[in-house]
């Protein structure tokens, strides 16, 4: 669609339908071919759509604008079109907003000439006017009106080279090269100015001079080069010659100009008189270097493409087209090292002008050359006097031609490009036309596939079945080739059935290549394809034995080469390539096989490896799938203990340390222990059977010392092992060892602390059965057989161990004495040395001489003893005399406390009238009453009511009998028949009163029955008052005894939960 889309899109109501016949064709509005037939001329390739019509890539469309004169010349750059018209006029249009048209007057004299070219920047900012006079004039951006160039006087500009560094943020057009009708380049730098009369061309400068001054150059254009930035090349043509300048540029020091534009932005103001270009060109003075192609042409153009044309990231020019007599010359740019003399041009070729059918029907055809060329990323675009043809530049085919409908006077100038927004202009002296371009690409990969460019074919495939044709015709390109493993990897990524690809590779013997086209293929099916990839894996594994067996066969039966090792790997057919090829293909096996174990069946790859007798495959796989039972038990069948425990040492199961360690711990015991010691998920007990079958005896180890102690004593110390069997069976090994020393068994004993994790009756019966002395009386103490034990070393002549053991019952000081008498008794008749008991006498806090005198002889003589004697009886003496000490100190204390008890029966306490129980809240003096020292007073009856509740029960019964004796005596002693008119309540009082405080009752029952005897009545007064009034029920131990009672009692809950809410 063309941009200016905004206007009337049809243009047949002014124009009419182009219909233009050559011979048997006829070019119409559809794009210039007729619609009904199949043959696509954009492509050159017969349709395979099926009917299905698809969007011309070309079409040309008329812009709907009303010229007010004649059009001269026009430019088109970053959306801003600007139309030159033969009354010294400009038209700016915005094409972002075309409605809005501006028109700008060229300030001129009559004198000035005509306008012959208009050159616009690719910004859209700057824009130069030049007549047939050789005036120059100067636009910028919103000005309205142009200023004049005084020092481009007298040049008739035929191109301009503009800057691509040139920026928004800068209004300057940095340097810039302009091409003469003369053959001479200049190097200007134009800068805008408010100020009508202030200069716009920093300078003006000549560079170079082609010294044909009947050339103009018709094309200019410079680069810089990408790894250098003061690196620069430039291209020149004219009409018959292209020049190309390469070299580094130097510091521009023109009056008051920019510094070289090297990319960074900088400007430096400096003066002098050399130019930015000045330096490169000067190299080129005595011997430029050109191209010519002769011949006759009234113009030429030169146009650059790049790939990447947005306006603050230019992109370097990729290819160039030269308009010329023969043909269209065009190539390739390549940047890299280039200096003077040099050409970055590539792959160069002359594409020759397509012959059309003549004007006078004739039929003859005739070769025209173009007016205008335009170049895209694949086709040229030529402009004719009255159409516009587009040719592929991939086959050279004309895709794409349309006649230009011309009216009467009107005549076809010129094309122009938007190198920004890369649209394409066609104009007359009329009218404008844009070029559309639809998806230029769309059947590039075709003709890439056509000259078998199959890279560049796939990257412009859009879709899979477009690369699966690539895919398809490389493979088999490949296969006729006989490259038969790069075939292989490209019909992988292709939809050729597998069986086909499969048997091509089959039938010419190709197992290298199948091999690689299996992998290809196994590689790219996906996660849900179980069945398919377990299929090829093991096709793969037979393949890859087989190829392992040939490399090997071919090794050994091939000759040594008498070449230096060095270089025998070069040599084919020698053992040494064979053996360097044998490697790569294992390494290669050893990867597939990392990478696709989880999808090969495990029985069928073992079978299959070991049918080929490839062992070290076999145990590579068995541990790449952690398989160690294959791997542990076949080095285990070697006898290569060292392997297998390397092997054993990375497994974490800890069922294969019980099924092999058996074998292991009878070959090699200290490195089997060594590897159970780095695991600390083993069940020791599991490991019983492989400790039962190790011999200490029979093997010379690396170490003296007993591998199985060494393990278990690892586990019980290191680990805190509490099992039982292990602890037995540790106990077991120290007992029965060789050795006499019981020194490592006693330490474990000693270790194993109050908490014994060992039997100890096993113990004990198997450190008898082998005499291990020190242990048994060890157990015997742990047993709390002190006398066992003591007797046991006394048994064994061990005083000092019996000593040991005799102080071990420290809370018990009657068994100690008994013991430390059993000791002295054996060293008193053993030894029969009277200095020697009385030395152990010492050593004993318990024993006196008298202890052990009973031991001696009965007839000994005293004389070496008699001190002692002496020693005790004073001893005894003092003893005695402190016991006097003792008793008299009590019989004082005795007297005290008399004192102190008659004295307490005569305390009293000041009770005021007012004062009340502290239960009742009666007043006290109502009934018989306690007053206790803290000034709490209570009824005698209150008092009761409450120690019944906190009193123990022995001490509540003791109560109630009292009370029971205290009541029978007094009714025993009261008249029988008496009769008294107070009433039932008052009697329950008095008798409670009598019972409580019989002391009034005593009195009045005196009368009655002198036999009640005051002693019996007053001790059970007292009993009385010692449980009951023991203490205050407020404040004493009671009361803080009862803090974890609840504040309601159960009693209490029913009135407690009438009042809740």
């Amino acid at each position: 669609m063309s941009l200016l889309d905004d206007f009337i899109e049809s243009s047949e109501a002014v124009h009419g339908t182009s219909t233009v016949q050559y011979g048997a064709d006829t070019f119409t509005s559809t794009n210039g071919f007729d619609g009904q037939d199949n043959v696509r001329l954009e492509t050159g390739y017969v349709s395979t759509g099926f009917g299905q019509v698809e969007e011309p890539i070309f079409g040309i469309d008329y812009v709907q604008f009303q010229m007010p004169a004649k059009l001269v010349d026009m430019a088109v750059s970053n959306n801003i079109l600007i139309v030159a018209l033969d009354t010294y006029r400009l038209l700016r249009i915005d094409l972002d907003n075309p409605l809005e048209v501006e028109e700008i007057e060229i300030v001129r004299k009559p004198s000035d000439g005509k306008v012959k070219q208009i050159f616009f920047d690719p910004t859209g900012r700057h824009l130069i006017i030049t007549t047939d006079h050789g005036e120059n004039y100067y636009l910028y951006e919103k000005w309205r009106r142009t200023k004049p160039l005084p020092k481009f006087k007298g040049v008739i500009i035929t191109s301009i080279a503009w800057n691509k560094q040139a920026t928004l943020t800068d209004p300057s057009t940095r340097e810039i090269l302009i091409g003469t009708k003369n053959g001479l380049i200049y190097e200007t730098c134009l800068e805008p100015a408010d100020e009508y009369f202030k200069r716009e061309e920093k300078y003006f400068k000549q560079v170079y001079s082609i010294h044909e001054s009947t050339m103009p150059i018709t094309g200019l254009y410079f680069e810089q080069f990408p790894v250098n930035n003061r690196k620069y090349f430039v291209m020149a043509t004219t009409i018959t010659r292209i020049y190309q300048f390469i070299g580094f540029v130097g510091p521009n020091t023109t009056n008051g100009t920019h510094s070289p534009s090297l990319g960074n932005g900088d400007v430096v103001e400096e003066r002098g008189e050399k130019a930015m270009f000045e330096k490169l060109f000067s190299k080129y003075d005595v011997n430029p270097g050109y191209q010519e192609l002769p011949g006759e042409l009234p113009h030429s153009e030169l146009h650059f493409f790049s790939r990447f044309h947005e306006l603050q990231q230019q992109g370097i020019a990729e290819s160039f087209a030269w308009l010329t007599g023969p043909g269209i010359y065009h190539g390739a740019l390549v940047y890299g090292s280039q200096n003077v003399g040099d050409s970055v041009v590539d792959d160069v070729q002359l594409l020759q002008y397509p012959a059309t059918p003549s004007d006078d029907d004739s039929g003859k055809l005739v070769t025209e050359i173009p007016i205008s060329v335009a170049l895209t990323e694949f086709h040229f675009v030529l402009l004719y006097k009255d159409r516009v043809r587009a040719i592929c530049q991939l086959n050279d085919q004309i895709v794409y031609e349309e006649m230009i409908p011309i009216g009467q006077g009107e005549t076809v100038i010129s094309m122009t490009v938007d190198d920004i927004k890369k649209t394409f202009w066609v104009y007359t002296t009329l009218a404008m036309y844009e070029l559309t371009i639809n998806n230029e690409e769309r059947d590039v990969w075709k003709l890439y596939l056509e000259k078998k460019r199959y890279n560049s074919a796939l990257r412009y495939c859009k879709d899979p079945a477009q690369k699966d044709k690539v895919f398809t015709a490389q493979a088999k390109d490949y296969f006729s080739q006989r490259r038969f493993k790069m075939s292989a990897e490209i019909f992988a990524d292709s939809t050729v059935p597998f069986e086909e690809v499969t048997l091509m590779f089959v039938e010419k013997g190709e197992v290298d290549a199948l091999r690689v086209y299996l992998s290809s293929k196994l590689s790219r099916l996906r996660k849900n394809d179980q069945t398919q990839k377990t299929m090829l894996a093991t096709w793969l594994v037979e393949i890859y034995l087989s190829k392992l067996n040939e490399l090997e066969d071919l090794a050994s039966s091939a000759h040594c080469s008498p070449i230096p090792n060095e270089a025998t790997s070069l040599i084919p057919n020698t053992e040494a390539y064979f053996l360097e090829q044998l490697d790569e293909v294992r390494d290669e096996f050893r990867t597939f096989l990392e990478t696709y174990s989880g999808n090969l069946h495990r029985p069928t790859t073992y079978k299959l490896i070991a049918s080929q007798g490839r062992n070290d495959e076999f145990l590579f796989f068995a541990s790449l799938i952690g398989d160690y039972d294959k791997v542990i038990n076949h080095w285990i069948i070697e006898k290569n203990w060292t392997k297998a425990l390397a092997v054993l040492s990375k497994e974490a199961d800890p069922d294969v340390f019980y099924k092999f360690s058996p074998v292991l711990m009878e070959n090699d015991p200290y490195e089997t222990v060594n590897v159970w010691m780095r695991q600390s998920n083993l069940n020791p007990r599991q490991l019983i059977p492989a400790l039962l079958r190790y011999d200490h005896k029979k093997l010379m180890e690396k170490s003296t010392q007993n591998q199985a102690i060494r393990y278990l004593s690892h586990v019980v110390t290191s680990l805190n092992n509490t099992d039982p069997a292990i602890h037995n069976f540790l106990l077991t090994l120290y007992a029965t060892q060789k050795a006499s020393d019981e020194t490592a068994l006693l330490t474990f004993l000693k270790n194993e602390g109050r908490e014994m994790h060992y039997n100890l009756d096993y113990a004990l019966r198997l450190c008898t059965q082998n005499g291990r002395t020190q242990s048994c009386v060890h157990i015997y103490s742990q047993m709390g057989l002190y006398e066992e034990a003591v007797n046991l070393a006394l048994k064994n002549h061990d005083v000092e161990l019996a000593r040991i053991n005799a102080d071990k019952p420290e809370d018990d000081e009657v068994l100690r004495k008994k013991l430390w008498l059993t000791i002295a008794k054996h060293v008193v008749q053993e030894n029969k040395d009277i200095k020697s008991a009385l030395e152990f006498l010492k050593q004993s806090n318990l024993l006196k001489i008298e202890d052990i005198l009973p031991f001696f002889p009965d007839f000994v003589l005293i004389d070496d003893f008699k001190e002692e004697i002496c020693d005790a009886l004073e001893k005894y003496n003092d003893t005695i005399d402190d016991i006097k000490i003792e008793m008299d100190e009590a019989t004082k204390s005795g007297d005290s406390i008399r004192l102190d008890i008659r004295e307490l029966r005569s305390r009293f306490s000041l009770v005021n009238a007012a004062d009340q129980c502290y239960c009742c809240r009666y007043p006290l003096y109502s009934r018989v009453f306690y007053i206790f020292p803290c000034q709490h007073g209570f009824h005698g009856d209150c008092l009761l009511d409450k120690m019944y509740k906190v009193l123990p029960a022995r001490h509540m019964k003791r109560v109630r009998v009292i009370q029971d004796s205290i009541a029978k005596e007094t009714n025993n002693n009261s008249p029988r028949n008496s009769r008294s008119p107070i009433g039932t309540t008052t009697r329950f009082m008095n008798t409670a009163k009598n019972v409580i405080f019989p002391s009034d009752a005593v009195h009045e029952e005196s009368k009655i029955d002198p036999d009640l005897t005051m002693g019996k009545i007053e001790q059970l007064r007292e009993e009385l008052d010692d449980i009951v009034a023991s203490e205050c029920v407020l404040c004493g131990d009671i009361m803080i005894k009862s803090i974890d009672q609840p504040f309601i009692g159960d009693e209490e809950i029913d009135v407690a939960s009438s009042w809740a809410i």
